[in-house]
């Protein structure tokens, strides 16, 4: 699929620092949302000595869990709704990734002039060890995971975290100088950091994504440049040298002052990284060759040749040889929920691609296959135009089944070229999908939506799938 044209970025203001990290202690902070990363900030800024109070806008019964969390922490919250009571003396506002700028409470600070950021914004400042971050439209989490595999593998000490796994607050304070710090870090996240800064920082990748809340493509591709914004000369910014809509950002607006450094998998590149049809060969300006056992690499697709190259790249950046990244680059066999095979069953083979929650997401998981495929799409819409996927799935996608409050879109959308079946419960859509499935085919889970109308988030909505695929091979054995 091809990335939609950006003319230019709009020049972001420069903000001050607001609140370094010897200013938590004594503060007041409000932290909205009871997520992971809410519940990991809140833990931790009270731990340095700040008085925290926690808003979450749903029923104490359904946030039961969360609430053990704080333990004996002293921290004070509230549940089933936002009271602008919780605003009162407070000194700092930590939103979750998940709270948008229309969030009561959010709005209402910013009208007061209280600053708003975000829970990767305050992990940074209680840690003086070097961060590598990662975002894109696609792959960020298999390549955070290959990097943190990559500095495993060199046994380097490394903490992997942020939009994935662990929330960056929970290992930020007691993370030493010589470790490095691996981030997946989303356009939530971004939007409300000030003094966020990456020795490291990559963009892997720009296509269309969480138009819902971010209005239009501009502002989301402004968003992702912003990993780039405090960076330094001596620092890195890994970019991707096939996407036109990263080169075309970076030549007409520079975000940062970091060395550039690109990664490929069409042509050479200097300083980078690319795939030369064969190995991940590399120049990193003194030095050239090939990265070895590179040519051996497990998760399938052109894709992942990508999200390999953008592993080694910042790694040749961060100053690791070829032979330290071998190890781990060589192990790792790709991530949960993409990609992953479940089973096969009667010839036919079930995969779990439930991260995959856009259009173009969806693309490469189909480009990764040479066998008739069975889609089971669908979930939350987050805006996209999933028209663009009609060429990608000719002559590779036999049936599709749409599911979740995104399936009218989706029929109107890609009913008219592709045979159909239409479930509105996901393990209807699964009987579905089975039942157009042939000898030889792959049912695959890719469904190009978010998860939030039917489950807890992605990992749920992969986690279900398998169920259901283990509860087939369970029925059809005891059927024999």
């Amino acid at each position: 699929m091809s990335t939609m044209p950006v003319e230019q970025v709009p020049e972001r203001e420069t903000k001050p620092n607001t609140m370094p990290a010897t200013r938590i202690t004594g503060r007041n902070v409000l932290v909205v949302g009871m997520a992971r990363s809410g519940l990991a900030a809140a833990r931790m800024m009270a731990a340095r000595g700040a008085t925290v109070f926690v808003s979450d806008m749903g029923a104490a019964d359904k946030l039961a869990h969360e609430i053990s969390l704080l333990g004996d922490t002293g921290i004070r919250f509230e549940t089933g709704g936002h009271t602008l009571d919780a605003l009162a003396g407070v000194d700092l506002v930590v939103v979750s990734p998940g709270v948008p700028a229309s969030n009561v409470l959010v709005a209402a600070a910013e009208e007061r002039g209280i600053p708003v950021v975000a829970e990767i914004e305050t992990a940074s400042w209680v840690t003086s060890a070097p961060i590598l971050a990662i975002t894109g439209s696609n792959g960020k989490s298999t390549t955070t995971s290959w990097l943190g595999a990559i500095y495993k593998g060199a046994k380097r000490p490394v903490e992997v975290g942020g939009n994935i796994g662990r929330a960056f607050s929970e290992f930020a304070s007691d993370t030493k100088v010589d470790t490095r710090i691996v981030l997946e870090v989303s356009t939530f996240q971004l939007e409300r950091t000030n003094e966020f800064h990456a020795h490291v920082a990559a963009i892997l990748n720009l296509t269309p994504d969480h138009l819902d809340r971010h209005g239009s493509f501009e502002e989301y591709v402004r968003l992702k440049f912003r990993i780039l914004e405090n960076q330094t000369s001596a620092d890195f910014a890994v970019l991707n040298a096939d996407d036109q809509t990263i080169v075309r950002v970076d030549l007409d607006k520079p975000v940062g002052k970091a060395q550039r450094w690109w990664f490929s998998v069409a042509h050479s590149v200097t300083p980078g990284v690319w795939w030369d049809g064969a190995y991940l060969a590399y120049d990193t300006g003194d030095r050239q060759g090939r990265i070895p056992g590179s040519d051996k690499l497990i998760p399938p697709g052109l894709h992942n040749r990508a999200n390999a190259a953008a592993a080694v790249c910042m790694a040749l950046a961060d100053g690791l040889t070829p032979e330290e990244i071998e190890p781990g680059l060589t192990a790792f066999a790709g991530v949960a929920h993409r990609l992953e095979h479940v089973a096969t069953i009667n010839e036919i083979t079930y995969v779990n691609d439930s991260k995959a929650t856009n259009p173009d997401s969806v693309s490469k998981a189909v480009a990764s296959f040479n066998r008739p495929l069975v889609l089971i799409m669908g979930g939350l819409d987050k805006g996209t135009d999933f028209r663009l996927l009609i060429d990608d799935f000719k002559d590779r996608v036999r049936a599709i089944v749409f599911t979740g409050k995104a399936a009218p879109k989706l029929e109107v959308e890609l009913g008219a070229d592709f045979p159909y079946r239409t479930a509105a419960k996901f393990a209807d859509a699964f009987d579905a999908a089975v039942d157009l499935a042939e000898p030889g085919d792959i049912v695959l889970l890719s469904p190009g939506c978010a998860s939030f109308d039917q489950f807890r988030n992605y990992e749920h909505r992969g986690d279900v799938f398998k169920q259901l695929v283990t509860d087939l091979a369970r029925t059809l054995e005891g059927a024999q």
